[in-house]
């Protein structure tokens, strides 16, 4: 089965969405399986926190990463989606905001700019088999690689 661009931009639009209504409750987390393959591998290119040698590899871990931050919660805002219809890939770019959970005050806004290898499982359902997640933030060797200096 061969997917049209208009198809897997409205799966990603249904998968962003169903990530702001369920990923991050413990009690409906599992509903975002039909969204990835057991062995999903995310790949955080976040400095301080990952790269490659930190991938999350496998749907369990994964979804144990969204719901492991219960004093906060993210919101996507889909600014844009390109599709590679061919190789199966498609890149977001996420205007994201972080709320306090229990005020439901904004605490950061930032954007994040995920790329997703996509795949068709046994039944031909589309699934996301990788994540290569990078966001917004100046790693800390760009103080001395630019000489930025940071506000009193």
């Amino acid at each position: 089965m061969k997917l049209t661009y208009d198809e897997i931009v409205r799966w990603m639009k249904e998968y962003f969405a169903a990530y702001n209504a369920y990923a991050q409750n413990p009690r409906t987390v599992h509903r975002m399986s039909d969204f990835f393959t057991e062995n999903v591998r995310f790949v955080p290119y976040i400095s301080d926190f990952g790269g490659p040698e930190k991938a999350v590899t496998s749907r369990d871990d994964f979804f144990r990463m969204f719901t492991g931050h219960p004093t906060v919660y993210e919101k996507f805002e889909v600014e844009d989606i390109a599709v590679d219809e061919r190789r199966l890939v498609a890149v977001a770019l996420l205007k994201v905001a972080l709320f306090d959970s229990i005020t439901n005050e904004v605490l950061l806004k930032k954007h994040y700019l995920p790329r997703y290898q996509l795949v068709l499982d046994e039944a031909g359902a589309l699934k996301i088999s990788t994540i290569l997640f990078f966001w917004e933030a100046l790693p800390p060797e760009m103080d001395k690689a630019y000489a930025i200096e940071k506000p009193a």
